[in-house]
Protein backbone atom coordinates (compact mmCIF):
# COMPACT_ATOMS: atom_id res chain seq x y z
CA UNK A 1 0.00 0.00 0.00
CA UNK A 2 1.49 3.58 -1.07
CA UNK A 3 1.18 7.17 0.42
CA UNK A 4 -1.68 7.60 -2.14
CA UNK A 5 -4.33 4.91 -1.05
CA UNK A 6 -3.35 5.62 2.92
CA UNK A 7 -4.15 9.23 2.51
CA UNK A 8 -7.70 8.10 0.42
CA UNK A 9 -8.79 6.33 3.47
CA UNK A 10 -7.74 9.18 5.69
CA UNK A 11 -9.85 11.57 3.84
CA UNK A 12 -12.45 9.03 3.52
CA UNK A 13 -12.40 8.74 7.42
CA UNK A 14 -12.72 12.60 7.48
CA UNK A 15 -15.57 12.35 4.97
CA UNK A 16 -17.00 10.10 7.41
CA UNK A 17 -16.08 12.34 10.40
CA UNK A 18 -17.98 15.62 8.50
CA UNK A 19 -21.55 13.77 8.06
CA UNK A 20 -21.73 13.58 11.29
CA UNK A 21 -20.79 17.37 12.34
CA UNK A 22 -22.58 20.53 11.86
CA UNK A 23 -21.76 22.75 8.32
CA UNK A 24 -19.85 25.30 9.94
CA UNK A 25 -17.63 22.64 12.52
CA UNK A 26 -16.29 20.51 8.98
CA UNK A 27 -13.02 19.22 8.67
CA UNK A 28 -11.07 20.59 5.51
CA UNK A 29 -9.96 17.68 3.71
CA UNK A 30 -6.26 18.78 2.88
CA UNK A 31 -2.40 17.06 3.42
CA UNK A 32 -2.18 20.61 5.89
CA UNK A 33 -5.44 20.12 7.94
CA UNK A 34 -4.79 20.61 11.70
CA UNK A 35 -6.04 17.55 13.21
CA UNK A 36 -4.82 17.72 17.18
CA UNK A 37 -3.81 19.96 19.24
CA UNK A 38 -4.29 23.77 20.11
CA UNK A 39 -5.37 24.12 16.60
CA UNK A 40 -6.89 21.12 15.93
CA UNK A 41 -10.57 20.36 14.33
CA UNK A 42 -10.61 16.75 16.87
CA UNK A 43 -10.67 17.00 20.85
CA UNK A 44 -9.77 13.42 22.16
CA UNK A 45 -12.63 11.81 21.49
CA UNK A 46 -13.57 12.79 18.22
CA UNK A 47 -9.45 11.75 17.95
CA UNK A 48 -10.47 8.29 19.39
CA UNK A 49 -13.24 7.80 16.52
CA UNK A 50 -10.96 8.92 13.93
CA UNK A 51 -8.58 6.61 14.71
CA UNK A 52 -10.88 4.01 14.82
CA UNK A 53 -12.48 4.60 11.54
CA UNK A 54 -9.15 4.61 10.21
CA UNK A 55 -8.35 0.92 11.53
CA UNK A 56 -11.32 -0.25 10.46
CA UNK A 57 -11.31 1.08 6.96
CA UNK A 58 -7.89 -0.98 7.02
CA UNK A 59 -8.73 -3.78 8.42
CA UNK A 60 -11.46 -4.46 5.57
CA UNK A 61 -8.29 -4.36 3.45
CA UNK A 62 -7.00 -7.20 5.15
CA UNK A 63 -4.20 -5.33 7.54
CA UNK A 64 -4.24 -4.67 10.80
CA UNK A 65 -3.09 -1.90 12.32
CA UNK A 66 -3.50 0.60 15.98
CA UNK A 67 -2.97 3.84 15.87
CA UNK A 68 -3.70 4.79 19.28
CA UNK A 69 -0.46 2.62 20.81
CA UNK A 70 1.95 2.91 23.29
CA UNK A 71 4.23 3.85 20.06
CA UNK A 72 2.04 6.54 18.69
CA UNK A 73 1.57 8.13 22.45
CA UNK A 74 5.00 7.84 23.56
CA UNK A 75 6.58 10.13 20.34
CA UNK A 76 8.43 13.46 21.35
CA UNK A 77 5.83 14.78 17.83
CA UNK A 78 2.14 13.64 18.42
CA UNK A 79 1.57 11.29 14.48
CA UNK A 80 -2.23 13.06 15.28
CA UNK A 81 -1.06 16.91 14.82
CA UNK A 82 -2.18 16.84 11.31
CA UNK A 83 -3.35 14.66 7.96
CA UNK A 84 0.08 14.73 6.44
CA UNK A 85 2.00 13.70 10.10
CA UNK A 86 -0.89 10.84 10.79
CA UNK A 87 -0.59 9.56 6.44
CA UNK A 88 3.52 9.55 7.44
CA UNK A 89 2.79 7.27 10.44
CA UNK A 90 0.42 4.97 8.68
CA UNK A 91 3.24 4.49 6.23
CA UNK A 92 5.55 4.00 8.87
CA UNK A 93 2.95 1.51 10.41
CA UNK A 94 2.25 -0.06 7.24
CA UNK A 95 5.86 -0.86 5.48
CA UNK A 96 7.06 -2.17 8.74
CA UNK A 97 4.19 -4.95 8.82
CA UNK A 98 3.86 -5.33 4.47
CA UNK A 99 6.52 -7.44 3.28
Amino acid sequence: MDKSEIKTIVFKAIEMSNNAREEGEQIPVSDQTELYGSAGHLDSMGLVAFLIDIEESFLDQGIEISLSDERAMSQSQSPFRSVQTLIDYIDTIVREISP
